[in-house]
């Protein structure tokens, strides 16, 4: 049987000070055990202060940084595209009521 208890973080709060400059910062840990694969126990556990002395919050600042960065290139991509696609289907609607209806 294997059992593996790991911690892993979950969630991590920065209070920032009128200047722009970290404050205070805590940090939550995801707790899963697990036997032979199976899930027996996940928790969230307490809030923990966090010492803001080399505190890498360039480095998380950063990777969310670039995944939001990279999520406003993907939308202003689909963005142009539905704005081509509704600007052709206005010239065509424009085309087709400018067009003289016949009766027969």
């Amino acid at each position: 049987m294997s059992v593996e208890d790991v911690k892993v973080p979950y969630e991590i709060l920065v209070r920032f000070d009128e200047n722009g400059a970290p404050s205070g910062a805590h940090v939550q840990y995801r707790r899963r055990v697990t036997l032979d694969g199976e899930l027996l126990k996940e928790e969230v556990q307490d809030a923990q202060p966090i010492d803001l002395d080399g505190f890498p919050t360039s480095a998380i600042m950063s990777d969310a940084t670039k995944s939001a960065l990279a999520k406003i290139d993907n939308q202003a991509s689909q963005i142009a595209l539905l704005t081509e696609q509704l600007d052709r289907a206005n010239e065509l609607l424009s085309s087709l009521s400018a067009e003289p209806k016949t009766t027969e």
